[in-house]
């Protein structure tokens, strides 16, 4: 696209992000502002409490090539959000007796080695299975591939020991589905899930080589666009067939807020499974895991949440179970930080009176202030790379700028940083700080090599 056109179209997804109605509100004006400050073209918002909607609201453009508003049957991919589907697709089976959660995977996959009989279907489903992820198939092969390949690998943990984020239990999670349900996970899924619930969400239905690969045609389908060089560029996220039940569900804001509402009644699901769903296990190393059964579990201004995010920001839903209040986000702009559902939900559930902590001695106060300008110049577009170890130059630096840098600019500047833990690791330092920004604190946490130069960091 030449750059001229990139422009002009770019002036105009912000001229109507811009372009608040005379009822606008504080949830309006909020994300109206994130949209314009991370070029977001299009948005939804839905808001669930106490089992009714009370706000359902669209922003912006949903297809920039043909100047489509967003409304609220337009379709976003959700991406990893679709786990919590497929957590709720597991009570589903469990409650009908087609599985159980704490049997052996061995019980649904005959042929599993020995190592795997240790492994439960909670295992794969909260991220603790200690099956691997770098699993080597061809781009053309079945479930029943994967599985075989997957068994040939060594287990990279004890079943239950530690809890790490990936792809490779979902994978074998999915046969496992198929297994106990005589149907594949898309077929389960809608028989199970979004059929009982009137949802419209459905999957591409993806084949075919990566660079070579045809999908189905969405009806209402939003686009996914990047901002990069000034301008608006076409984003493709595409989730093959063996990972549906991770990743891929595309549905829209009003299909999510009907599943808030179902969840509220307690007419979808009874109160114990969605307990059971939302309750995480205690680990072997001694911590409690982050996620529940297809759900991230975890707190957020003292209060428990669930939910998950996708792409990382094309869905974002944050639910406080005891408050019974559930605030969904979807957008069509690829880079950016999750932060959204949080920032809404602060709206109505403002964090508690900020009160910094005391902290530990801290030995290097100058490398202290040092990561406090990185946070400082992240709110500000600025990026030293000198502060980054050699490899995080070329594996970390580009998702700072992508995804850390849009969220630093979504809440105050850093203020002041207290170091409130430190630990010594193989290849460096350990940092945790409680960090002031503005009326607001955030935790956050450095991955530092012996030297004080940075491997990683992120929200806590």
């Amino acid at each position: 696209m030449p750059r001229a056109i990139g422009n002009a179209i770019a002036g105009l997804a912000l001229a109507s992000i811009a372009a608040a109605p005379a009822h606008a509100d504080r949830v309006d004006d909020y994300i109206r502002k994130q949209m314009a400050l991370n070029h977001v073209p299009g948005a939804a918002v839905a808001i669930v409490r106490d089992g009714k909607i009370a706000k359902l609201q669209t922003y912006g453009l949903a297809n920039l090539e043909w100047q489509q508003r967003v409304t609220p049957d337009t379709v976003f991919q959700l991406a990893s959000s679709t786990k919590p589907f497929t957590g709720m697709l597991l009570m589903r089976l469990q409650e009908a007796g087609k599985l159980s959660l704490d049997a052996s995977i061995a019980r649904y996959l005959p042929n599993a080695p020995e190592a795997w009989k240790a492994v439960t279907v909670r295992h794969l489903a909260d991220h603790s299975s200690g099956i691997p992820d770098n699993v080597k198939v061809k781009p053309d092969a079945t479930l029943d591939d994967y599985v075989a390949a997957a068994a040939a690998m060594p287990l990279t943990h004890a079943p239950g020991a530690s809890s790490e984020y990936g792809i490779g239990g979902y994978t074998v999670l999915a046969k496992v589905i198929e297994a106990a349900a005589g149907m594949p996970y898309t077929q389960a899924l809608k028989r199970y899930v979004t059929g009982p619930l009137g949802l419209r969400a459905d999957f591409e239905y993806s084949s075919g080589e990566p660079d070579m690969r045809s999908t189905e045609v969405v009806p209402k389908r939003a686009g996914v666009y990047g901002w990069s060089d000034g301008r608006h560029k076409n984003s493709s996220f595409h989730f093959g067939p063996l990972s549906y039940d991770a990743g891929g569900l595309l549905a829209s804001v009003s299909d999510l807020a009907k599943v808030a509402v179902a969840l509220d009644k307690g007419t979808f699901l009874r109160r114990e499974a969605m307990q059971a769903m939302w309750t995480p296990a205690q680990l072997g190393n001694g911590t409690v895991n982050g996620f529940g059964i297809g759900w991230v579990v975890g707190e957020f201004n003292g209060r428990k949440t669930v939910g998950h995010s996708g792409g990382p920001a094309l869905s974002d839903i944050l639910r406080l179970p005891q408050e019974r209040a559930t605030f969904i986000v979807l957008t069509n702009g690829q880079k950016l930080y999750p932060y959204l559902a949080k920032g809404v939900s602060e709206l109505f559930y403002p964090p508690p009176k900020l009160a910094m902590p005391e902290g530990i001695a801290d030995a290097r106060p100058a490398l202290s202030a040092a990561l406090r300008q990185v946070l400082v110049d992240g709110a500000a577009g600025k990026v030293d790379d000198s502060r980054f170890t050699e490899d995080a130059r070329k594996q970390f630096v580009p998702a700072f700028r992508d995804f850390l840098v849009p969220f630093l600019r979504s809440i105050p500047p850093a203020e002041e940083i207290v170091l409130v833990s430190e630990k010594e690791t193989d290849k460096g330092i350990d940092r945790v700080y409680r960090v002031r920004h503005g009326a607001k604190a955030q935790s956050w946490g450095f991955d530092l090599d012996r030297d004080g130069r940075i491997r990683g960091f992120g929200p806590k």
